[in-house]
């Protein structure tokens, strides 16, 4: 679970920071602490380092380029859900512009890669992010996408303000 401190106006955020380094520092493997700025969204402080930890549970290798071009794709739904209502003509472009590519092949790429680990991630997760799990038929690149980011943006965050 991830907890989240926000200081008064009138708070020095370095009191704040000291005290989140000491519980990480003895504790980090039991929860992450985070400093929040007032008015600061919860899915600005999704991590790279998040999406990849789903999407590696989720049995897609590092290996291949749709990682990628999924890991990109997510971070650009997070920010902008709109995206994902144009996924042909919005989001595959944007992710391509960015990796110098074609918006084809990181439609076929992201396809590829769902294909390849289907069968290998983690069947209760898939069944927790998707409602269904392997053998079943495997998920369309845009629903692959829109589910990851539904169940980025709605883990469980605990708000603790201490004004």
């Amino acid at each position: 679970m991830r907890y989240y401190v926000v200081p008064e106006k009138n708070d020095r955020m370095g009191n704040w920071e000291a005290i989140a380094e000491v519980l990480e520092k003895t504790g980090s493997y039991l929860l992450s602490f985070n400093v929040k700025e007032p008015g600061e969204r919860p899915e600005e402080k999704i991590t790279e380092r998040e999406i990849s930890n789903l999407m590696i549970r989720l049995g897609i290798r590092p290996n291949l380029k749709g990682y990628q071009y999924l890991r990109t794709a997510v971070r650009i739904c997070l920010e902008d859900r709109g995206e994902l209502d144009g996924i042909t003509k919005r989001l595959y472009p944007s992710v391509a512009k960015r990796h110098k590519t074609s918006a084809d092949k990181v439609e076929h790429a992201i396809r590829h890669m769902i294909g390849a680990s289907w069968s290998a991630g983690d069947c209760r997760l898939q069944k927790e992010v998707f409602g269904y799990a392997w053998p079943t038929k495997r998920p369309t690149n845009a629903t692959f996408i829109a589910r990851i980011v539904d169940y980025l943006e709605n883990m469980e965050y605990a708000w603790t303000d201490f004004s």
